[in-house]
């Protein structure tokens, strides 16, 4: 019966080919889709807060599941569904934004504390010290 097979190219009768393949329209969504977008989402609504830190953060993790899960789908792109594949490459693009934009959060913040520590003290010492000023 498998010679049959080799020969044409169809199964006998009332046996299917074993493969890993899903059948029809029934794939996977791709690997990690929805927690990349929603990383992706996140890092950007965060760079905002801890002076950018925890948008470094998110957009880190999520770039890094972006990168394995792209390894992940075209390794076995008959597996996954193509259309859900957008939300990973939507979450990494979110994620190198949220990346970018905390990075710039957190320089600035850096420059804000440096200046302000360093005009401070000069500020006080041109007015003539603590004393001057009353305490």
């Amino acid at each position: 019966m498998e010679d049959t097979f080799e020969r044409n190219g169809e199964m006998p009768s009332g046996e299917s080919p074993k493969t890993n393949k899903p059948q029809g329209n029934l794939r996977m969504p791709a690997p990690n889709a929805n927690l990349i977008l929603a990383f992706g989402i996140v890092s950007i609504v965060t760079c905002c807060c801890c002076s950018g830190i925890l948008g470094i953060i998110f957009a880190i993790i999520a770039i890094i599941l972006a990168v394995k899960s792209k390894k992940e789908f075209t390794s076995n792109s008959d597996l996954y569904d193509e259309n859900t594949f957008g939300k990973v490459n939507a979450g990494k693009t979110c994620a190198i934004i949220g990346l970018v934009v905390g990075i710039l959060m957190f320089a600035i913040a850096m420059i804000v504390i440096s200046v302000s520590l360093s005009d401070g003290a000069s500020l006080i010492d041109s007015v003539g010290g603590w004393d001057q000023m009353g305490y």
